[in-house]
């Protein structure tokens, strides 16, 4: 979507995302049935089930907005809540999805109005942790949690991110006490570093950058704390995205590249954790939204490949509760369309099959 000449708004918007074994399979079905009835979730039936479904709308359309679980929840604050050609506005809107209850809450507004935002969900707090401000897509590193069951609670301030380590799009990885950032967007371009919030002492250090800048990446921690982190934008759209995985040991001091890889090289997937495996939905690659699923599993060093989105989608991050990911709002196309579909992906459905 090449911009007009001389439009410095339409150029902005552009240039960001593209928009322009050891196991039997009936034993890893048991296990992971188990789960899910401890999580509420109804095993599928017999036979060959799509593991796709939708669930209640969005109230607003979304688009990049940032997406965590809390507790048995979703979270999604902020992000576009206009097309382009409806005038794009950012909201500051922050709402909860119960899946029980297969309904939306508005809870408190965030104290901004960003894109891309690092949100992470813990126990009952929300932690907004950077993000990107405006339709030139600045990067901001002021932290803010809010206790969301309390009746009227507000966002209080946490300590901003280190100057000049500002950042939104970044992979987000929660392991109380921490929450780890992996990548994400400057200003300006991607970034390798990578940064780690101490919920219980308010602070941020640095971990070894990443072998090459990335944002948009999809990531997770291992039981023994390993770090991985797959795919990703070499920039700040699409053009050059990667099929790569990376993990960081506990205690090492750069990360060590796995062999497998993504199916296709991609960003900005809608990702989360089931079974102990990463869960990659959609994405872009180059100038496409994508349908492509595909999950890794990080002890095997293997991608498996899982029935596609009912439709293309890209700008969500996603995020898993129990056995199931969440996969909300986004677009089908690279272009500004915020849609309020929420797709709903089942893991035990992939073993039923």
């Amino acid at each position: 979507m090449a911009p007009a000449p001389g439009d410095r708004r339409t150029a902005s918007v552009t240039r960001d995302l593209g928009y322009t074994g050891a196991v039997s399979r009936r034993l890893l079905f048991s296990v992971v049935a188990l789960l899910a009835a401890c999580d509420g979730v109804d095993a599928p039936p017999d036979g060959g089930m799509s593991p796709w479904s939708q669930t209640t709308p969005l109230p607003t359309p979304r688009l990049e907005p940032g997406v965590a679980a809390l507790g048995q929840r979703i979270a999604v604050l902020g992000g576009f809540d206009r097309s382009e050609r409806e005038g794009l506005r950012i909201t500051s809107d922050v709402v909860v999805f119960d899946p029980v209850r297969q309904a939306w809450e508005q809870v408190t507004n965030a104290p901004v109005e960003w894109t891309h935002a690092n949100l992470a969900g813990v126990s009952t707090t929300l932690y907004l942790l950077g993000g990107l401000e405006g339709i030139d897509f600045r990067a901001r590193g002021e932290s803010f949690a809010l206790d969301v069951p309390q009746p009227g609670a507000g966002w209080r301030a946490l300590a901003p991110m280190p100057a000049g380590l500002e950042r939104g799009a970044a992979a987000v990885v929660i392991s109380p006490p921490n929450i780890f950032l992996l990548g994400g967007a400057s200003s300006t371009e991607a970034v390798a570093t990578n940064l780690v919030y101490d919920l219980t002492e308010n602070t941020w250090t640095r971990l070894p950058d990443l072998p090459a800048p990335r944002s948009h990446a999809a990531a997770m921690r291992m039981i023994d704390g390993t770090l991985i982190i797959a795919g990703g934008l070499a920039g700040l759209d699409g053009a050059d995205a990667y099929d790569d995985v990376w993990a960081l040991p506990p205690g090492a001091s750069q990360w060590e590249q796995r062999t497998a890889r993504m199916a296709v090289a991609r960003g900005g997937c809608a990702y989360g954790v089931v079974a102990s495996q990463l869960v990659c939905a959609g994405g872009e690659a180059g100038r496409e939204a994508l349908t492509l699923v595909e999950s890794y599993d990080p002890i095997q060093d293997e991608w498996t490949r899982h029935p596609d989105l009912p439709e293309p989608r890209a700008g969500t991050p996603g995020a898993a509760v129990g056995t199931r990911l969440y996969v909300p709002g986004g677009a089908s196309r690279l272009v500004f369309d915020p849609t309020s579909t929420v797709f709903v992906f089942s893991y035990l459905e992939t073993l039923a099959r």
